[in-house]
């Protein structure tokens, strides 16, 4: 199954770069993430497939939406589980097959404002994200993909530097992403596929700022915050993990793996 990933940063303001992507790479599953679209709104249909789109309570935010083959069924799905005193944000669309379960994710951006603290909300979230996935895990193995607004080690930034005190690098996410990662026994599937210690020997990165004239994606100034997490006893059937960072669109590409299993 060729399952890819990528946050569109609004479905239909990228409609076109959506299409292309998807005729160009031919996935079995596409997941998406900051959809940023109400349900009666979506009218984005593609041939040969079906959608299942999980918006937000404030749909110009957010969302998440997964594009399957008409012939490849899921046993069921999951939106959202019900987490403790949570403004619905459609950040999870989850899907079962037989031998592992895919869960599509938009994690929370860390932001720290006069008004509103995104780290403390983050590591809520990431808390119940947790416990979610360990629940998952005593049933079956999981696929885990998304944007998930952390840069793991200072290689996956271009200046190559980890520690700010700024979003997708303060410590105490990092510690929470370890965290899952260790707890859930977990394997970031770039890491491997590329085994050196702690590098992005490719210089692959998946995001991008917004900059005039695309000046930061024209000289690769860019992050890994994109990511396939697969559980441990099932990474051995990934075959394939891509980075499309040639497809343009959103201020970030495309990834994908190939799992057999």
């Amino acid at each position: 199954m060729k399952i890819v990933s990528w946050n569109i940063n609004a479905l239909k303001a990228h409609e076109d770069a959506f299409r292309y992507a998807i005729e160009l790479l031919q996935p079995d599953v596409f997941c998406l993430q900051e959809i940023r679209t109400r349900e009666d709104l979506h009218t984005v249909r593609v041939k040969g497939y079906r959608s299942y789109m999980n918006p937000a309570k404030q749909s110009q935010y957010f969302g998440t939406g997964i594009y399957i083959r008409n012939d490849i069924h899921p046993i069921s799905i999951i939106f959202d589980p019900p987490f403790p005193d949570y403004e619905y944000q459609g950040r999870i669309t989850a899907m079962e097959f037989e031998k592992y379960v895919l869960v599509n994710s938009y994690w929370p951006f860390s932001m720290r404002t006069k008004d509103y603290n995104g780290l403390k909300y983050r590591l809520e979230w990431c808390n119940m994200f947790q416990e979610f996935v360990h629940e998952l895990q005593t049933r079956k193995p999981v696929v885990i993909c998304g944007d998930m607004n952390i840069v793991r080690f200072p290689s996956d930034g271009y200046d190559g530097k980890c520690t700010k005190k700024q979003p997708c690098f303060y410590q105490e996410e990092h510690d929470s992403f370890e965290k899952l990662i260790e707890e859930e026994r977990l394997v970031d599937v770039h890491y491997y596929k590329h085994p050196f210690p702690h590098a992005n020997p490719t210089g692959e990165y998946t995001a991008w700022a917004y900059s005039k004239d695309d000046v930061q994606r024209k000289e690769n100034q860019g992050f890994r915050i994109d990511y396939f997490l697969v559980s441990e006893s099932i990474i051995k059937y990934v075959k394939e993990s891509n980075v499309y960072s040639d497809i343009h669109g959103s201020d970030h590409c495309p990834i994908g793996i190939e799992i057999e299993i």
